[in-house]
C-alpha cells in the first residue's frame, strides 16, 4: 500500500514511516515554516492514526491544517502538545500522556500502543522535536523519526531516556 508516496507494506510494519520531507508537504506552511522544518508533531501523528485505523487519508498535511486551525499551534514555539491528549480524537485515536519508565513504555508497545515523544537535545535534535515509538523487539525499542530514515530503528531505552521530555500513548477510540 502506498501511503503520501511512501510504500507500506502492513503486514510487516504496522505503523508506516512517514517523513517531513517528503515532496508532498514538505513545503506546506505549517506555522512559523514549512513542515520540513516544523511538521514533525503531524508527521507522528499521522503515522501513528494511519496504524491504528487503517485510514491512509489522515496524511501529515491534514493533520497539520487541523492543528493550526484548531489552536494546536502556538506560534514562535511549535506544536501544543495538548494535540496529543485532545487533537487525535478528531481522527479516531485517544491519547494518554504516560511516565517515562521502561516497563510502562513496554507495556503500552506490547499492547499494540504506539507513543509520542517529545524530545529535546540529542540524538533527535539540538532543540525540540517529536518521534514515535512504534513496538519493542527484546530489549530494543522501535523509534519512527519523521525527520530522519537513519533513525528509524531500533534503540535501546537508556539512550531514550534522558531526551524524552513528555509522551503520549495512543489507541483506537
Amino acid at each position: 500500500m502506498t501511503v503520501g508516496g511512501i510504500t507500506w507494506d502492513a503486514s510487516k510494519e504496522k505503523f508506516p514511516l512517514l517523513l517531513q520531507s517528503d515532496k508532498r508537504w514538505s513545503d506546506k506552511e505549517y506555522g512559523d515554516d514549512v513542515m520540513e522544518i516544523t511538521g514533525c508533531a503531524p508527521t507522528c501523528l499521522s503515522m501513528a492514526i494511519i496504524g491504528l485505523t487503517g485510514d491512509n487519508r489522515v496524511t501529515p498535511d491534514v493533520i497539520a491544517d487541523y492543528a493550526y486551525a484548531n489552536g494546536y499551534y502556538v506560534e514562535g514555539v511549535g506544536t501544543s502538545w495538548s494535540i496529543m491528549t485532545e487533537g487525535g480524537k478528531e481522527f479516531g485515536v485517544t491519547g494518554q500522556e504516560i511516565p517515562l519508565t521502561k516497563s510502562v513504555i513496554t507495556r503500552e508497545l506490547e499492547e499494540g500502543h504506539p507513543i509520542v515523544c517529545s524530545v529535546g537535545a540529542g540524538d533527535f535534535t539540538t532543540e525540540g522535536h517529536f518521534i514515535l515509538l512504534t513496538g519493542v523487539e527484546g530489549d530494543k525499542i522501535k523509534v519512527n523519526d519523521p525527520n530522519s530514515e537513519q533513525n528509524s530503528t531500533y534503540w535501546d531505552y537508556e539512550q531514550l531516556e534522558g531526551q524524552i521530555k513528555g509522551m503520549w500513548a495512543l489507541s483506537k477510540a
